[in-house]
């Protein structure tokens, strides 16, 4: 009988630092690297995520306004129990949110600003959590890269 090696991530979640509810899917660290600008897409339509689904990246020059508070970086495919801000004044951009005016998103379940969606038709398509609102944590075991999220639990 043959066996195979599984090869396995360290896996990790984002929760919200006020109420600790989870923010993520479970996701892997990945190296950051920085999109070409984004130029002469179709209005209304997303463009490219900086990180793949299923990982995160800590980009070292943090966008918009958030300028002076490092974010980390997560693919909106992943993120969980974030709802859009209740100020409209945080929800501008020319098609969608262009996240220039401040966290725009807020957790679900207190209310607390987590983070940014950045998603115009100028920008690439991301979610940018605020180090200072949300906290990481590795999950308890690691998670089989391929593995489905809920494979097991």
């Amino acid at each position: 009988m043959e066996t195979h090696a599984v090869c396995t991530v360290p896996a990790f979640v984002f929760s919200c630092r006020s109420c600790a509810a989870p923010l993520s899917n479970p996701l892997e660290p990945r190296t950051w690297r920085r999109l070409p600008s984004v130029r002469g897409r179709e209005h209304y339509t997303y463009g490219p995520s900086t990180v793949p689904v299923e990982s995160f990246a800590r980009d070292p020059d943090p966008y918009g306004p958030a300028g002076r508070v490092a974010t980390w970086v997560i693919n909106p495919l992943d993120g969980a129990l974030m709802r859009p801000h209740l100020d409209p004044s945080r929800l501008y951009g020319c098609c969608r949110r262009d996240g220039l005016n401040g966290p725009n998103l807020l957790c679900a379940r207190c209310g607390a600003e987590v983070g940014t969606e950045i998603s115009d038709c100028w920008t690439e398509y991301d979610i940018r959590l605020l180090s200072t609102a949300v906290t990481r944590a590795p999950l308890d075991g690691p998670v089989a890269q391929g593995q489905p999220l809920d494979a097991g639990r």
